[in-house]
């Protein structure tokens, strides 16, 4: 606990020793390493698999398997592609929105429909083995947190098609 405590101090007179602006630039270069990491992977994972979908005709599919349900909230049925990713990756829901936006599959309208679902359910699945498995958290009360994060993720949808209508006018 001691030894603790000592590396503390020293690491706060170290700290007392730099400027502003020299924290400042450590900070800003940790965050720009760390978001080039993970964004750029995923903009580079979602291109691709905006390729692989168009290019084997999967995307066709999709938009007809999925066009009922995703129908219902005025997306088309490949929207689901960004949400199925969101749900490993917030950052990688969001850049195969942006793809599908950039390929004119999806309007800004649909991406900004969309936004609050891909930041809601956005990396649930790494979340889930993160926080509620190694919390410990009772297995019978699993489900019911994932489906309540699924849930308020799609009750978005239609709030922001509502929102959108209601600032239209």
């Amino acid at each position: 606990m001691e030894a603790n405590k000592e590396e503390w101090i020293m690491e706060a007179e170290n700290t007392a020793k730099k400027s502003f602006v020299e924290i400042f630039m450590e900070g800003a270069f940790k965050g720009w390493n760390m978001g080039i990491r993970s964004m750029l992977t995923a903009l580079v994972l979602a291109y691709a698999l905006m390729y692989m979908l168009k290019a084997s005709g999967a995307m066709i599919l999709l938009e007809r398997v999925f066009s009922p349900v995703m129908g219902l909230f005025s997306l088309p049925g490949v929207a689901i592609t960004a949400l199925v990713a969101a749900l490993m990756s917030k950052p990688g829901g969001v850049a195969t929105a942006v793809a599908l936006y950039t390929q004119g599959v999806l309007t800004d309208v649909q991406v900004t429909v969309m936004f609050p679902a891909l930041v809601l359910m956005g990396g649930l699945v790494s979340q889930y083995v993160r926080v509620v498995v190694v919390s410990g958290t009772d297995k019978r009360r699993h489900s019911l947190l994932i489906a309540s994060t699924i849930g308020v993720a799609v009750l978005s949808i239609p709030l922001m098609n509502i929102l959108l209508g209601i600032m239209r006018r």
